[in-house]
């Protein structure tokens, strides 16, 4: 009889523990052996947590999000209770200067928003003929599905008035919490971001969206309704206007509501306009064309009032406006009747910058896109929300990208330089390391990528932004009660 040597019981729980214990030891004492710094093999770094970066104090506590929260509620409480025009005028002065989240105006353009600032103030006293307010938002992924928009679009339209979504592309590939759309029929979308396969060969008009549809000869078949987020206001619309552009032959526009036009064959940027008596919840447009033609986009509006556009560009860094055409760009938003254009951009070249000089090539690139929006928009005011704060993994920790405040700083100051106004996200999170703190925050305010808000986190910063605003907007109201009241 073989006798055959019996094999390890790994199968026993004290083994098992055994081994574990016997790992769990031997990496205790790499930890504790570890340099500080990881040692590199050429090119190649062995990473490895040392004993005194595995105890290293958590740096989540630096940024306390309750304690921002409070000290808003007490200066908005502290405000409230002033009357005299020249004592609420230094209050905003000295709250605005200590507050994070404000609106950097560029120093030799103090006036920059005036002019908007006085169509809403029209707006507020209900002086006639009612002004109609245009902002539109130009972003990367941090406002798709209608994030951050909604909510400076909810609140000022309650505010001021107004009604509509605002601007849609005629293809939504990403559904928005706003609008449901559907389109049938032969057509194909052109962006000019993302792979150039998805670019359009013959010309490089792409309109105020910076994409376009295009139709080839037959019908086409739109439709768009009240999404289930959006409130009564935005949800309904009194104006639709398409723009189209590029017609090989004349292009019949039809509508459920009993408009029929006609658009005549041409290269330009034409539009049509259609009004109805009573605002609607949705409504049915039939497009048809023997030989095509470009879909800029269609816009969803009231008459009067504030619209804000929500314009999201999926992994774009903001520096292609000056890719399209001038002229689509310049007669879209003259069509469109725009006032204020916005901009949130800079997120998505973090990952990819190697130093300073990276960091000023990509400010100085945003620099003309800004003074190519001002040239071909009748100098119209222009905000750029700077990029949140982005975390990375290092040394076992999340952590600030190392070159994130440098950028934040370059890009400020170009951005101000060309005379923009600047919203620094990063800043009104809390500075460097709240991301960490919005990540674990409960309920979550960022995910967990580090990266993008959770949807509770985007209204946040929407309201942040929209407190902003209406901050720099009392400041202007209280400088105009002054004067009339030093005049007397």
């Amino acid at each position: 009889m073989k006798i055959r040597p019996s094999k390890p019981d790994f199968d026993s729980p004290l083994k098992v523990a055994g081994v574990v214990a016997v790992v769990l030891l031997a990496m205790v004492a790499l930890t504790a052996l570890w340099p500080e710094r990881n040692p590199q093999i050429g090119s190649w770094e062995i990473k490895w947590k040392s004993w005194n970066a595995l105890w290293q104090k958590d740096t989540l506590s630096e940024v306390d999000l309750a304690a921002m929260e409070k000290e808003r509620v007490a200066d908005s409480i502290r405000l409230s209770s002033l009357q005299g025009a020249q004592d609420s005028l230094n209050l905003v002065l000295e709250l605005k200067a200590k507050d994070p989240a404000q609106l950097h105006i560029p120093p030799k353009k103090p006036d920059v928003l005036n002019a908007f600032f006085q169509q809403l103030d029209s707006l507020e006293k209900g002086q006639k003929p009612a002004p109609f307010v245009r902002i539109m938002h130009w972003g990367d992924s941090q406002i798709e599905i209608d994030r951050i928009s909604d909510v400076l679009r909810n609140e000022l339209q309650a505010r001021f008035g107004g009604i509509g979504p605002g601007l849609l592309p005629i293809q939504q590939t990403i559904p928005t919490a706003t609008v449901g759309q559907t389109a049938n029929g032969s057509l194909r979308r052109y962006l000019l971001w993302g792979p150039p396969s998805g670019r359009h060969a013959a010309h490089r008009s792409y309109g105020p969206l910076l994409s376009f549809s295009k139709m080839d000869s037959g019908r086409v078949e739109l439709r768009f309704a009240k999404g289930m987020s959006a409130t009564a206001a935005s949800g309904a619309f009194s104006k639709v206007v398409l723009l189209t552009g590029h017609r090989n032959s004349d292009l019949q526009v039809s509508a459920s509501t009993g408009f029929s036009q006609t658009l005549t064959a041409g290269t330009g940027l034409q539009s049509a306009a259609i009004k109805t008596g009573e605002p609607l919840k949705q409504i049915s447009i039939s497009l048809q064309s023997d030989s095509g033609a470009v879909l800029y986009g269609i816009s969803l509006t009231g008459s009067s009032g504030v619209v804000v556009d929500n314009l999201p560009m999926r992994g774009c860094s903001g520096t292609i406006f000056t890719g399209t055409d001038a002229a689509s760009m310049a007669q879209g938003l003259k069509a469109l009747d725009a006032d204020v254009l916005l901009m949130e951009f800079g997120g998505n070249m973090i990952p990819s910058l190697s130093g300073e000089y990276s960091a000023q090539q990509y400010a100085a690139t945003m620099g003309k896109q800004i003074d190519f929006l001002k040239r071909n928009s009748r100098n119209l005011p222009i905000v750029f929300m700077g990029p949140s704060d982005m975390a990375i993994f290092k040394a076992g920790n999340w952590q600030t990208h190392p070159l994130l405040p440098q950028f934040v700083q370059i890009l400020k100051d170009t951005v101000l330089a060309h005379g923009a106004v600047y919203f620094d996200m990063m800043a009104a999170m809390g500075g460097s390391q709240s991301m960490l703190a919005w990540v674990k925050a409960s309920p979550q305010l960022a995910v967990g990528d580090y990266i993008h808000f959770s949807n509770r986190g985007a209204r946040k910063m929407g309201q942040i932004f929209h407190a902003a605003l209406m901050k720099e907007y009392q400041l202007y109201q209280l400088k105009k009660r002054v004067k009339t009241i030093q005049k007397k």
